[in-house]
């Protein structure tokens, strides 16, 4: 007669359950990982489009001749310096 000890019915045992565990960690690293990357896009984005709404109305002061050349270009030397940051 055979005795069964309890792993088969398990499926594997031990290294089944250190699969299980590796897998839990792989699933929550990738789910935190991809809310970063979407809290990183969407702040991101905001700072881009102000920066382009500034450049668009300084192009449209400057159209209207109320600043001369030499502020233009330095306030959008300025602009794009921010958007670096």
């Amino acid at each position: 007669m055979m005795w069964n000890n309890g792993t088969e019915c398990l499926g594997g045992g031990f290294p089944m359950m250190m699969f299980g565990g590796v897998f839990m960690l792989v699933f929550w690293g990738l789910v935190i990982w991809l809310i970063v990357l979407a809290i990183q896009k969407l702040s991101q984005g905001g700072k881009s489009s102000q920066i382009d709404n500034a450049v668009n109305i300084l192009r449209q002061r400057y159209s209207r001749g109320e600043i001369e050349t030499d502020e233009y270009r330095q306030r959008l030397h300025e602009l794009m310096d921010t958007d670096k940051i």
